[in-house]
């Protein structure tokens, strides 16, 4: 996984919000996202916290089968990560889309830093996590 100085390298402040909202809402610590956003951000801190508390209450630690399954269940066809999608820890928000609206909108997210956007197969096939960190919300 990137370290927090990666992603404010790669994203600045914004990368830097991302990593300690995920490292929060996985480790349940959330002092330093806390100190961060009233630091950063202090119009929106109190908003931001509780659409991040609201997101751990209902993050799903899954193995690898029970997310695909998942994955099958629920006909998800787009995954949006937080961070790299591809490294181990990033929460994972499946979507349900038009098949003929997929190409455009899953584009290059291998590609992307942040927030990529990628076919479930692709997390599948290309990761062997312990865990996969799930949002079990599908959007539609």
């Amino acid at each position: 996984m990137k370290t927090l100085q990666n992603y404010y390298n790669e994203v600045g402040e914004y990368g830097r919000k991302l990593y300690l909202r995920n490292e929060a809402i996985r480790t349940g610590n959330w002092d330093m996202y806390e100190a961060f956003l009233k630091v950063e951000f202090p119009e929106v801190a109190i908003d931001e916290l509780q659409v991040a508390h609201d997101l751990a209450g209902r993050v799903k630690k899954m193995f690898k089968e029970e997310f695909r399954e998942w994955v099958n269940r629920n006909r998800v066809n787009m995954l949006t990560s937080d961070l790299y999608v591809l490294d181990e820890g990033t929460i994972l928000r499946g979507s349900v889309f038009p098949v003929g609206d997929q190409q455009f909108i899953i584009g290059d997210g291998l590609e992307d830093i942040i927030e990529c956007s990628v076919s479930p197969m692709d997390v599948l096939n290309l990761t062997d996590h312990a865990v996969y960190w799930v949002d079990p919300v599908v959007k539609s």
